[in-house]
């Protein structure tokens, strides 16, 4: 099974080309640029790299968020007219489980470690959850939250003296201070990215659907629709 996997959820952009596990070709870019003028030249390049054709795709595995609701729609936009054009389903995954999926643990017993994969959402906030690295089970499941809270969630679902934690993605900086605030001890990565192959692990065992029906995971309303409520 040929799969197209895709993400524009957060600062990143990137695809990649899997065959049954085996990547073909990928690409992530870091350019400055909106999503917009990237994403399509960006899977367009991958395609080509990759030796098959766009006819030969069976499936789009798409991150639906949470992250960038602007880069969100725009990926999914994108995603839901080439399965259209294509006739293909599309894989709906999770950027947190897609970040988690991105990182590889050499240093510490995976029956022992916690990743908490997380972006910044401003003002102390962050779109996370935590993992268990041994079979990447929900310890606290994911949300927008006060980073303060995600971090007295996770101090309440497990031993801290007993587990290693990674914080992982550009909402570290600010999990740094909430654990620090609470005297946990952690490993903080804010360098790590979303990568194809990230996609392509999480999208396994996930039922695929229909174009029509992916849809955003935004887990939290934008701003204007805060400022309008209050």
């Amino acid at each position: 099974m040929k799969i197209l996997v895709t993400d524009t959820s957060n600062s990143t952009c990137c695809a990649g080309i899997y065959d049954e596990g085996r990547e073909l070709s990928y690409e992530i870019s870091f350019e400055k640029k909106t999503h917009s003028e990237t994403f399509m030249p960006l899977v367009e390049r991958v395609i080509g790299k990759s030796g098959i054709a766009m006819s030969d795709i069976d499936a789009i595995a798409a991150v639906t968020g949470p992250g960038s609701f602007t880069g969100i729609r725009i990926g999914l936009s994108a995603v839901k007219g080439m399965a259209l054009g294509m006739g293909v389903r599309c894989i709906p995954v999770s950027s947190l489980k897609a970040l988690a999926a991105s990182v590889e643990n050499i240093t510490y017993p995976k029956e022992q470690t916690v990743l908490v994969p997380c972006f910044d959402a401003r003002n102390k906030r962050v779109f996370g959850c935590a993992l268990s690295e041994d079979g990447l089970g929900e310890v606290v499941p994911e949300g927008a939250y006060e980073a303060e809270d995600l971090a007295e969630k996770i101090v309440r679902a497990i031993d801290t003296t007993n587990h290693f934690l990674i914080v992982i993605g550009d909402g570290a900086g600010v999990m740094k201070e909430a654990f620090e605030s609470l005297g946990v001890k952690a490993q903080y990565a804010p360098g790590c990215a979303i990568s194809p192959r990230g996609i392509y692990e999480a999208s396994i065992g996930t039922e695929p659907v229909s174009g029509e029906a992916l849809k955003a995971s935004y887990l939290a309303v934008s701003s204007a629709e805060r400022l309008k409520r209050s």
